[in-house]
């Protein structure tokens, strides 16, 4: 029996509580997951919300409990997954085909594949076009077009498909009414809606992003579109969405019997990322054997000289030879060019077009298309005096061209400027490698300083309190931290920490920071004094016109009070689950290493079992969203309170706000994102 090697991983799959290992393994062990039978093997990682799983891990499948709430929709930007699929009764994805063989990678693709019950009530268009954004497949300014078309089509693929209504008619009140009432009834209906609905998302290498929606019902042909009313739509709601949907889309076509829409969207091409990742995984390839071949002098370089006449290749070689060139190869013709290249990988070539065989043309279109070759430099020769033969060369891959008769000081000249820039991109490239390596470096410190969720949830338990908490990295390294300090068995300490500036420095700011915070188990009852000794101690440390934001607060459960002193930090956000008030505690202070002598204010409010307090960064309220617009002072108080609200006052608050401002947030941050919630348990505080 053959073992599982690197070609064929165990898949990872997150599996999202209250699902247990009985129920994932029964829906993995079948065919309909991952066709190859992989999911068998599958190694099982479980936890209540997105935060608890590590970033670092790379799932290849995420189990979503049935009936899936927003904070599983919110997975899709925070899980480090694409395949996201609703475990519920009933669920046989046979007709929709196997999800995809196990395997690592793959960050240009989304699937998420859910119950129509659940999928109706959730806004799966807004999510999905989020997700989308933020791995890189759709650019921020076609995202609004996007949403539009594919919430307009999966309605449809819904109503039309899996819950096969019929809304032909003229759309009267008491039709409007009824409408309402059979779909309620064909929701609640195990067949109509325990039907899957799949939404798939593919970045194609042609730079075109493929949106499809595929369901289980009886599909829908649209209607002959010839002649196209003026105003569509007067027979079914089908018709007013089809011609808003081809206004918004590249191409939309019907497979299945009108049970898949796939929708085409051509990108602005200064927005297109890499497309497939076979031809990333070759750049990497072609990375690492850059580097083993570490060009150091441009003289010592590897170059092959195509062509078919012997003399001419003599005649070149003799050329480079003169000017201190001597490790040069050979080939005949464009088929032994491209099996030279492909032995020797070299660092120039010289390349004649009119060759036997495999002309020049041929021979740049076939290495540009191989990752491993796509940036060497490509000198070509020509006797050709069209211009269309000169121009095409360039058009198939070619760097630069001489023409024939070869004029020796020209070709020793182009020669030295193009291994000079290899030698320079090469160098640049190692640079990058080893920046980036140390980056990625002091980034998993840098986590590693945040509570994970199992941590600061099990200290929740501790203190009769539920506790929930989102971050996010920047695109540059940030200096955002927050932890937990047990003081006793009634105080808990909670802190938030801002550092200015992005980068190295930042980080080890928090270093330092952390370091200080935990070298002393001893955190004051008094906040403003503790603080105090904090800003004596990293103004000795930080370098001039370096500081620290921070908020340092002590809850005590039994006297039911919140005891903080801030400096300089954002202001929390103090509410009652009850009544749905919210209010702005007093955030004012002077920043952690300015002043030597500073001086920090404890203030003290009542922290009851109807209350909930929200820490956060100032990514939260300094960041344009969509809309041009902040989230700050009552803006997000209004959040606030809908999130409490709609959720009935108990709510993983911070997730479900993380979750609205990463819907309309920038994809790359500019700033870390924290944002931590505290809310008494009434069930664990009556019983203690």
């Amino acid at each position: 029996m053959p073992t599982t090697g690197e070609a064929n991983p165990r898949p990872l799959v997150a599996v999202a509580e209250p699902l247990d290992q009985a129920r994932a393994a029964k829906v993995l062990g079948g065919q309909h997951i991952f066709g190859d039978g992989a999911g068998a093997n599958a190694e099982l990682f479980f936890g209540r919300s997105p935060e608890d799983f590590e970033h670092r891990n790379r799932y290849q499948l995420c189990l979503i409990p049935s009936e899936t709430g927003r904070e599983w929709l919110g997975a899709l930007v925070r899980l480090n997954c694409n395949y996201f699929v609703e475990c519920y009764d009933g669920l046989d994805l046979g007709d929709l085909g196997p999800l995809r063989t196990a395997k690592r990678g793959a960050n240009w693709d989304l699937l998420v594949c859910m119950s129509t019950q659940s999928a109706y009530q959730l806004p799966m268009a807004r999510k999905f076009v989020t997700a989308l954004r933020h791995r890189g497949i759709i650019h921020d300014t076609i995202a609004p077009t996007v949403e539009m078309a594919v919430q307009e089509a999966f309605a449809n693929s819904m109503l039309h498909g899996n819950l096969e209504m019929n809304t032909t008619g003229h759309l009267s009140m008491d039709r409007f009414n009824e409408l309402g009432e059979e779909t309620a009834r064909r929701l609640a209906s195990p067949i109509h809606g325990g039907r899957a609905i799949m939404l798939t998302a593919k970045k194609r290498r042609n730079g075109n992003v493929e949106i499809s929606i595929h369901d289980q019902g009886r599909g829908f042909v649209p209607p002959d579109e010839t002649p196209l009313p003026k105003l569509p739509g007067a027979e079914s709601t089908f018709g007013r969405g089809l011609p808003l949907i081809r206004s918004l889309c590249h191409d939309v076509t019907f497979d299945r019997g009108g049970r898949t829409i796939r929708l085409t969207f051509a990108p602005e091409t200064a927005a297109s990322l890499p497309l497939n990742t076979n031809f990333v995984a070759g750049l990497e390839a072609a990375e690492r054997a850059a580097g083993e071949g570490d060009l150091r002098n441009p003289r010592d370089a590897m170059i092959l000289i195509a062509d078919d006449t012997m003399i001419s290749r003599e005649i070149i070689a003799s050329y480079l030879r003169s000017d201190g060139f001597t490790n040069l190869v050979f080939a005949k013709d464009g088929e032994d060019a491209l099996a030279q290249v492909q032995k020797h990988n070299p660092d120039l070539i010289i390349l004649d077009i009119i060759m036997p065989k495999m002309d020049g043309y041929e021979v740049c279109k076939s290495l540009r298309a191989d990752p491993l070759f796509a940036e060497t430099p490509i000198i070509a020769q020509t006797a050709l005096e069209e211009n269309e033969g000169r121009t095409r060369i360039f058009e198939d891959g070619a760097t630069d061209l001489i023409l024939k008769p070869l004029n020796k000081a020209e070709m020793i000249a182009r020669t030295r400027i193009h291994l000079e820039n290899r030698l320079l991109v090469k160098q640049l490239q190692a640079y990058q490698e080893r920046t980036q390596s140390e980056l990625e470096m002091a980034r998993d410190m840098q986590e590693m300083l945040i509570p994970k969720a199992e941590q600061y949830r099990g200290t929740g338990l501790e203190y009769g309190m539920t506790i929930s908490a989102s971050f996010q990295m920047s695109s540059e390294l940030g200096g955002d931290m927050w932890g937990l300090a047990p003081i006793d068995d009634d105080r808990l300490g909670v802190y938030i920490v801002d550092f200015a500036g992005h980068g190295l420095g930042a980080a080890l700011n928090t270093f330092r920071l952390h370091s200080l915070i935990w070298s002393d188990d001893q955190h004051d009852d008094d906040p403003g004094v503790y603080l105090e000794s904090l800003n004596r101690h990293l103004k000795g440390l930080l370098p001039v016109g370096q500081y620290a934001t921070m908020l340092y607060g002590v809850i005590n459960r039994t006297a039911e009070t919140f005891r903080y002193a801030s400096a300089a930090c954002t202001s929390p956000v103090l509410g009652n689950i009850k009544t749905g008030e919210t209010t702005f505690l007093d955030g004012s202070g002077v920043p952690l290493g300015v002043i030597r002598d500073a001086r920090y204010e404890t203030r003290e409010i009542p922290f009851g079992i109807d209350n909930f307090l929200l820490l956060y960064s100032d990514a939260l309220i300094e960041t344009v969203l969509d809309d041009g617009a902040f989230l700050e002072g009552e803006r997000l108080l209004k959040m606030v309170q809908d999130i409490i609200s709609e959720t009935g006052g108990m709510t993983d608050l911070a997730s479900h706000l993380a979750d609205q401002f990463m819907d309309r947030a920038p994809v790359k941050l500019h700033d870390d994102f924290t944002v931590v919630s505290l809310q008494p348990n009434a069930l664990t505080r009556s019983g203690k």
